[in-house]
């Protein structure tokens, strides 16, 4: 018993001794980087699917939208881009080849969601399309092959040209510091906020004072200038839109320590928002709800009260 116990004992060292060494001569999947261009080195990126482009370029460090029209990107978007897409590496091992290939896993020009990147002088340019099968990760080739990998990643449905998913939501970012002067105007009224130093002063055509510090009409003007976001976006194009600025139901003048100007113009919508027009740009409008408005909106008591 104890010879039969020994012999299995030395047969199963042998099996495992001789599973090691295969597994450790087993050849290694290789995996490369899909954007062979440092990171830092791309510059310009174009994203399309169907008819919809959209183009960024690097400005100052700054990723800024071009196509279809010029905005700052929205920055948490762009690094989910850089994260898991042009930073990722992928198999080598392709999942099929030729035109039967690039049909099966719907990488057609006309079907896949395009992504290009490419540096500064343009000597260096990467050419991509992916897609998805309902799969847990999506398919993708180069443009100039008809060879089909696999990325461990969601691309296709996740970084769509979606433009409202892409721009900066922000649209007015001052400072208090930044504020010198706001003059405001809604229905008959008229009135202007001025800044010398931590103190503000109201001043109508009737009565001028100042505001006392812990005023949270001041405070609500100041924390709305500061950060009005939205990320409905309206193409100004529509005339019907346009006719409504003719007589604006609010007009906010900011007067800038960088001795610029910043003119907000808001209208009524037919949904109870509003929508808002600045400097005069009718190419883009802007959506806010009432409360963002309304904080301009306002009489002298509401800058008068320490209470309010």
């Amino acid at each position: 018993m104890k010879k039969t116990k020994l012999i299995l004992l030395a047969f199963l060292i042998i099996l495992s001794a001789i599973y090691l060494v295969l597994r450790m001569k087993r050849p290694d999947e290789k995996h490369t980087r899909i954007y062979d261009l440092d990171s830092l080195a791309i510059v310009n990126i174009e994203i399309r699917e169907g008819n919809s482009t959209l183009k960024f370029t690097k400005i100052k460090d700054v990723w800024t939208l071009m196509e279809p029209f010029s905005w700052r990107a929205d920055e948490e978007r762009m690094k989910q881009l850089f994260k898991n897409v042009l930073s990722a590496n992928y198999p080598t091992t392709t999942m099929g080849e030729g035109a039967e290939a690039v049909k099966r896993f719907k990488l057609q020009d006309e079907e896949a969601l395009h992504i290009v990147v490419s540096n500064k002088t343009g000597t260096k340019r990467i050419h991509t399309m992916y897609s998805n099968l309902g799969n847990p990760y999506d398919y993708f080739r180069f443009s100039n092959s008809n060879k089909v990998y696999q990325i461990k990643a969601k691309v296709a449905n996740t970084f769509k040209p979606d433009i409202a998913n892409w721009r900066s939501p922000n649209v007015v970012n001052h400072s208090e510091d930044e504020l010198l002067k706001i003059d405001i105007t809604h229905g008959k009224r008229s009135f202007t906020l001025t800044r010398n130093m931590y103190d503000w002063f109201y001043k109508d055509a009737r009565e001028e004072f100042q505001i006392p510090g812990n005023n949270r009409g001041i405070m609500k003007v100041v924390n709305a200038l500061a950060n009005i976001d939205t990320y409905v976006f309206v193409d100004g194009g529509d005339k019907s839109y346009l006719n409504k600025f003719k007589a604006p139901d609010c007009v906010v003048t900011l007067h800038l320590s960088n001795n610029s100007t910043q003119v907000l113009s808001f209208v009524k919508n037919d949904d109870e928002n509003y929508l808002m027009m600045v400097d005069n740009d009718d190419s883009v409008l802007f959506s806010l709800p009432p409360d963002t408005v309304f904080r301009f909106m306002r009489h002298a008591d509401v800058f008068r009260s320490r209470a309010y």
